[in-house]
């Protein structure tokens, strides 16, 4: 059977147009010329063109279907495998669209009232979280119903814009209006957002992705403003109880230690959802580097830090903000103690042993001073 070009064309529903384009690239090449001149397809000529659409429905380039034709079985395997990985990840693609338009539709039903700029902010983070959450991690994000309906980005919406115009206004941080509005977005953040793993990830996407930092109105050199009030807020705090002798050492140690403590609630967060005890070797290694940390605050003063614990449990703000929870200092608290007691039960006497042997007078046994800790 041998066939004209636009016999050929009719009958695969291509076009003579397409035909001459393969022509033209070696791609397939009329075998056969008629004795009036015409080239005429012969039946491998046709069988090759069968081969070329299948490749082509394999969503391939013209270069690569002429390499294959070419080639060996092992390339067309090659090729196969990497096509089911492409569409693979087109199926991905798909379902996480399906998962954003889903959000979209349930946040609408929840609150009409979100404008455009909300609409265009949660389209933006819908498209750069998997860049940094787990699928476990966007579901654990979708519990927290705040972030998720919207309700957080309007409550943040006026505190960012008084943040903005006192930074415009060049206050510095540690001015009273300041701290009022940093105070509110912590109280924000801290109950729409309790997880510090979760609030780790976010702050890094926050400070990586421009197009989020636009649409926020948070930029990086807010997000510093913010930290250093945050800062602020917890000394003034410690300033109602404390000299400023005493406290000299908070500020500096503070910024130092900033990214150890979120790394050390995020660490401590995950044993106390693994089930793992405070008192297990695992979790009193990391908690000793919270008492490290925490003498390192006051100038290893114990007498301070006593006087520390004391003001914890009378002002409940100082564990709002960076990802510490009243769950996780408990944690911490528990495992100290523990720390505590095995210290005071292998403290060494201060007498001799050979006077107890002939049982005179001994002095009260002194306990080894203690390294006290947040609590």
């Amino acid at each position: 059977m041998l066939l004209k070009i636009g016999e050929l064309a009719q009958r695969t529903g291509m076009t003579v147009r397409t035909l001459h384009h393969y022509d033209k690239l070696g791609l397939l090449t009329p075998s056969v010329r008629s004795e009036a001149g015409y080239r005429l397809y012969n039946r491998h000529d046709i069988a090759r063109l069968h081969r070329i659409q299948a490749l082509r429905r394999l969503d391939l380039s013209l270069q690569e279907i002429a390499e294959l034709i070419q080639g060996d079985t092992a390339d067309l395997r090659s090729v196969i495998s990497q096509q089911i990985l492409s569409l693979e990840e087109q199926i991905k693609q798909s379902q996480e669209l399906r998962e954003r338009l889903l959000e979209l539709d349930e946040q609408l039903h929840q609150n009409d009232d979100l404008n455009m700029d909300y609409w265009l902010s949660t389209l933006e983070m819908m498209s750069l979280r998997s860049k940094y959450f787990s699928p476990e991690e966007i579901a654990l994000w979708r519990q927290h119903k705040d972030v998720h309906s919207g309700k957080m980005e309007m409550a943040m919406q006026p505190i960012v814009a008084q943040i903005r115009a006192y930074m415009d206004a060049k206050m510095a941080p540690s001015e009273p209006q300041v701290l009022v509005q940093v105070q509110k977005w912590l109280e924000n953040v801290h109950q729409s957002v309790p997880n510090p793993a979760l609030l780790k990830k976010f702050a890094d996407m926050h400070r990586d992705e421009p197009s989020i930092q636009a649409m926020s109105g948070v930029d990086n050199a807010m997000m510093d403003y913010i930290n250093i009030a945050a800062i602020e807020i917890r000394y003034q705090i410690y300033r109602r109880y404390l000299s400023e002798d005493e406290c000299q050492y908070f500020r500096p140690s503070f910024m130092r230690n900033m990214d150890h403590w979120t790394a050390l609630f995020i660490d401590l967060k995950k044993f106390i959802d693994a089930g793992i005890a405070a008192t297990d070797p695992i979790a009193l290694k990391r908690i000793q580097d919270w008492r490290t940390m925490f003498l390192d605050a006051w100038g290893n003063r114990v007498e301070t830090v006593q006087k520390i614990r004391q003001i914890h449990e009378k002002e409940p703000r100082l564990t709002i903000g960076g990802g510490l929870s009243q769950e996780v200092l408990d944690y911490a608290v528990t495992g100290i103690r523990f720390m505590e007691a095995q210290q005071h039960a292998s403290a060494p006497s201060s007498v001799p042993d050979q006077v107890n042997r002939a049982n005179k007078p001994t002095k009260p046994a002194k306990s080894i001073r203690k390294k006290s800790t947040k609590t």
